[in-house]
């Protein structure tokens, strides 16, 4: 499948994203450039058509404080890809996150993880590593922005950078609304871009639950996919 690594990739990198409640709202939440609280676990399933083949893919993100400015941070992922012989095709990341500027608005972190992928293309290896900076910036009426920009590469001279934005709007106490763009450039692969628009909202029991569309907006192959998430933190 044309771009599924890309697409299997911006997934992931969405999870990271969709956080910052924690700066927002006293509501559970989950934070990108914001070091998390509390343990936090976010997990998202994708389901849609790409290049006329219906794809799924299921993704796992948890991050766990160590420190006040630091935490460890883990994600996994599992997608139907048609063109391996397996049928599946997946990617795991384990690393740290590291605040590195924190006022009542602003943050900015570091965050390094090693990276394992089940199926690299050409002479790639298996194993590599991610380094990425983080930024967020919070506003008294209720909008946020997050950026996150990174390098990630494999074994075998493999790699590319990635891009992802995220603008979010405190719609209600519990409604939170996100609009997010992901870019991917692998070295050797095509550019991806695609867009993310999902309502977040508060269900009780330090759970919410997310809902939305994906779509790629490049010009590329028409991919569209239906986004439904469960993000669980400390209980209220």
């Amino acid at each position: 499948m044309a771009g599924a690594k890309a697409q299997t990739r911006s997934s992931s990198a969405g999870l990271r994203l969709l956080s910052l409640l924690a700066a927002l709202t006293p509501a559970p939440a989950l934070a990108g450039a914001w070091v998390a609280p509390e343990r936090q676990q976010i997990v998202t399933s994708f389901i849609g058509e790409a290049e006329e083949q219906a794809f799924y893919e299921s993704s796992l993100y948890l991050e766990q404080p160590i420190e006040e400015s630091r935490s460890l941070v883990g994600a996994a992922w599992l997608t139907h890809d048609y063109t391996v012989a397996s049928g599946f095709r997946g990617e795991a990341t384990f690393g740290l996150k590291q605040s590195l500027y924190q006022d009542e608005r602003w943050t900015v972190a570091a965050q390094g993880a090693a990276l394992w992928n089940s199926e690299p293309s050409g002479e790639c290896e298996e194993a590599g590593g991610e380094l990425r900076l983080l930024a967020g910036r919070a506003f008294e009426n209720g909008w946020f922005v997050n950026a996150e920009t990174a390098y990630r590469g494999l074994g075998g001279g493999c790699g590319g950078p990635r891009l992802d934005l995220t603008v979010g709007f405190q719609a209600h106490e519990h409604v939170l609304a996100l609009g997010q763009i992901f870019y991917d450039g692998p070295d050797g692969g095509d550019e991806v871009v695609r867009a993310q628009v999902t309502l977040v909202g508060t269900i009780g029991g330090g759970r919410q639950v997310q809902l939305g569309f994906r779509s790629r907006i490049d010009g590329g192959a028409q991919e569209l996919a239906l986004v439904v998430g469960v993000w669980r933190g400390p209980v209220d």
